[in-house]
């Protein structure tokens, strides 16, 4: 995954797409999948990662969810309740690390 900017956005949008150069695959994945979803929980994240590349732990997917958001990449945008009623955090990604065309 290369993020990107264009020409015509500010500096930080700049420097947002070169901070995430170095996101490893797994990271790339979950970053790509929340972007088509546009807002998820981890439940949500782990059914779309799922579907698109088969099983996986859903703790695999949270720690590189909590990856992502300590880098700035995915914020907390709200909040709903997992398929067992607990609350849990709604995620989505950060403007700048959103696809550009």
């Amino acid at each position: 995954m290369t993020p990107v900017a264009r020409r015509t956005d500010p500096a930080t949008s700049h420097e947002a797409a070169w901070s995430l150069r170095d996101l490893n695959e797994l990271q790339g994945r979950v970053l790509a999948l929340l972007n088509r979803l546009r807002d998820a929980t981890d439940e949500g994240l782990v059914d779309a990662y799922e579907a698109d590349y088969g099983p996986v732990s859903p703790s695999t997917v949270r720690t590189r969810r909590r990856e992502l958001q300590d880098i700035g990449a995915i914020v907390v945008v709200g909040r709903s309740h997992t398929r067992g009623g607990r609350p849990c955090q709604v995620f989505r990604a950060a403007p700048s690390t959103t696809s550009q065309a």
